[in-house]
């Protein structure tokens, strides 16, 4: 090796491969998750070489002026053999240095030393191998079942009707709110530089400020999507997200898009869900944009007018982008899951115009609903064509899962919005399921209410390798190797992910590595021509084949000779603590639901997020499931969630082989689990059950 070191003398690096001392050798170690360090002992006397200094710039390079280490020293040399007689030109100091990333990363991960397809062959009689048993049951288990967080399981449709006087009602389960969730962005535009951990801005003329009002625009350059403010993560499309701006106030002639919601970049043929401002040729109004369309409905907005706009989001999915789970298993990458999930969006738009002093009622803009929707989109408060005036503040909400639709005893359909008294919103509901209308707000006599929310549950998943089941029932063996375990981070929002989770597990369980520890040793150039990184595979050919192993370690070791001769030892494990892109915990959850089945990998019929109750009256429902059932199948209503696909009629209620049919009504709080079911035999059916609850007079 050579070794040059930098001292921020002006003298650049020089050449400090001469003074490397024989008994403490140049030692360069690389770890996976940890940084790469680089040691070595000098003799300086009658070198003429200063001790290295603190932070000292350290470059190692091969015989071939290849890099081998790149870094700084950490803290002063030290003194390793000097004694009362020694004088200060005579030390012998050995130095600590750590890797150029240091400096630039808060910790050390993976990332620093990442997996590579990068695979070293070697025969095994050019190396001295040795490795030991593992006696660790998880990373061979081939039936495995794992927890994650609490999940949005059942679709509830639960129905109320009004009489007038009634304010508040209270729903049979409180609606699912994942952990975390809440307030997005929340900000008044009162300090005085952007916050750049929040928002992300496009504005080369400098339009956009901080200021009296909070955010003021002063035009833009008259192009969309040029001048922008917009959030700096992007936002999941899943359950119930409530964007705000207050304070608003325009000027004529203002032009650009308002609180927008954008696929894939930010413009006016990009945006979801969105607020147009048409202030060009005298128009002054206010539309909603719908996929890049302008909306009918309209408001003029007036100079010196206070406004709020709300756009309010609502989808059943509540995840809507799945977690990677991945095992490092022989030197290859394997992943799971990931991906989006696709849902329709309910989407209301609606204005305040505060006036010069008193709130009025907001006017809707738009009450309607995408069928298809992005999982993801880029939050914009602000895309200004020509935009002037300010705004006061700017908030983004994820309030759960539940949304409420109002069916008028004349048929009519509308939206009913949730907010705090005031705000002139329908009504408020508690984390506990009760929802209050306020004053001037209350359901009228016949008036048709359908909540529609998410039920909680802690998500699981339970995964056997299908091979090793069979050959243990060929042979009738006993059961297969088992794991219970909890996934920790990335956290598994859901079954699915637990079940990628899982599958990672048992990919890594059919290692040929797994189960085995130990290290090789080798000299470079004999054995391999090479260098070697944690993250690389070495592959040992010899008589009775190939081993595959996962580098988890490197050391090098300078031989300190000519021609050069560098010694490495690499450590090897593959096992569920060093070979996943996930971590996990022992044992499940303390609430989860026994025993867990194994989950069904196979296609099964999509579960029902879009049904409706379409008609209610005191002697049945009329449901549509809102997809036409698969060739075969059809729609099956049971009064528990317990029985599909078996023979028990305890609970049993219809089949029916198209999307909207009757449903017979008996009481006045009943329950009903609906599932689709294909053309197989057995049939499959939908994951997870749509529900339909009543607290509804009944009879004729």
């Amino acid at each position: 090796m050579n070794l040059f070191i930098d001292n921020n003398d002006g003298s650049g690096g020089v050449d400090y491969t001469q003074a490397i001392l024989r008994d403490v050798p140049l030692t360069i170690k690389r770890q996976r998750g940890a940084w790469t360090t680089c040691s070595a002992g000098l003799d300086l006397v009658g070198s003429g070489l200063p001790a290295p200094s603190q932070r000292a710039r350290v470059l190692v390079l091969d015989a071939a002026a290849g890099v081998l280490f790149q870094g700084f020293t950490q803290g002063d040399s030290r003194a390793a053999g000097s004694d009362a007689s020694t004088t200060a030109a005579e030390v012998q100091p050995t130095f600590h240095a750590l890797e150029s990333n240091w400096l630039t990363h808060a910790a050390p991960d993976d990332s620093l030393q990442p997996v590579t397809a990068t695979q070293h062959t070697m025969a095994l009689h050019n190396v001295v191998l040795k490795s030991t048993a593992t006696s660790s049951t998880a990373d061979l288990a081939t039936d495995v079942t794992l927890t994650g967080e609490g999940e949005a399981a059942a679709y509830v449709t639960e129905l109320f009707r009004g009489d007038g006087t009634t304010t508040a009602f209270n729903l049979s389960h409180a609606p699912f709110h994942e952990g975390g969730s809440g307030t997005l962005v929340k900000d008044q535009f009162d300090d005085s530089a952007w916050n750049s951990a929040v928002w992300t801005r496009t504005d080369t003329g400098v339009f956009l400020s901080l200021g009296s009002g909070g955010l003021r625009m002063g035009s833009g350059t008259g192009y969309d999507g040029t001048t922008v403010l917009a959030f700096a993560k992007a936002v999941e499309m899943g359950g119930t997200l409530v964007a705000e701006a207050k304070g608003l106030m325009l000027s004529a002639g203002s032009d650009g898009l308002l609180m927008g919601f954008y696929d894939t970049s930010v413009g006016h043929a990009s945006c979801v869900a969105g607020v147009r401002v048409q202030g060009a040729a005298g128009a002054h109004t206010l539309v909603a944009v719908i996929n890049g369309v302008d909306q009918p409905a309209s408001l003029s907005f007036a100079d010196g007018h206070n406004y709020t706009l709300r756009v309010r989001l609502h989808c059943a999915e509540v995840q809507r982008i799945r977690a990677t789970y991945g095992a490092l298993v022989d030197g290859v990458l394997q992943q799971f899951g990931g991906g989006a999930v696709d849902a329709p969006l309910q989407v209301v738009i609606e204005v305040v115009d505060m006036g010069l002093a008193s709130s009025v009622l907001p006017m809707v803009l738009y009450d309607g609903a995408i069928a298809t929707s992005p999982a993801q989109c880029i939050f914009a408060p602000v895309n200004s064509t020509s935009m002037m005036g300010s705004m006061a503040s700017v908030s983004l909400l994820q309030t759960g899962s539940s949304w409420v639709v109002s069916t008028s005893a004349d048929g009519s359909r509308s939206t009913r919005r949730e907010g705090a008294v005031g705000t002139g919103a329908d009504y408020a509901m508690t984390s506990t399921g009760t929802f209050t209308f306020d004053a001037g707000r209350v359901p009228q006599p016949g008036e048709l209410l359908a909540v529609h929310y998410r039920r909680s549950q802690r998500s699981a998943a339970r995964s056997k390798d299908a091979a090793a089941d069979a050959l243990r029932r060929d042979l009738a063996l006993p059961g297969l190797p088992q794991a219970s375990m909890r996934v920790l981070k990335p956290a598994a929002r859901s079954s699915a992910d637990c079940l990628a989770a899982a599958k990672a597990l048992l990919a890594l369980a059919g290692g040929s590595a797994t189960g085995v520890s130990g290290s090789v040793t080798w000299q470079r150039g004999l054995a391999l021509a090479d260098d070697v990184s944690p993250g690389d595979t070495l592959l040992l050919q010899g008589s009775d084949g190939a081993q595959t192993l996962p580098v988890q370690s490197v050391t090098l070791v300078d031989g300190n000779c000519a021609p050069e001769l560098l010694h490495y030892t690499a450590t090897f494990r593959q096992s569920h603590a060093d070979s996943l892109t996930f971590t996990v915990g022992n044992g499940l959850a303390d609430d989860v639901r026994q025993p867990i089945a194994v989950t069904d990998t196979s296609s099964l019929p999509a579960s029902l997020q879009g049904l409706q109750v379409t008609i209610a009256t005191g002697t049945a429902l009329q449901i549509d499931s809102g997809v036409d059932a698969p060739s075969g199948g059809g729609f099956e209503v049971r009064a528990s969630d317990a029985n599909f696909g078996s023979a028990n009629t305890a609970d049993f209620v219809l089949r029916s082989p198209v999307r909207s049919f009757s449903v017979p009504r008996a009481a006045f709080a009943e329950r009903f689990y609906v599932r689709m079911y294909d053309g197989n035999l057995p049939a499959k059916y939908s994951p997870v059950s749509s529900v339909v609850l009543t607290s509804l007079p009944y009879g004729s």
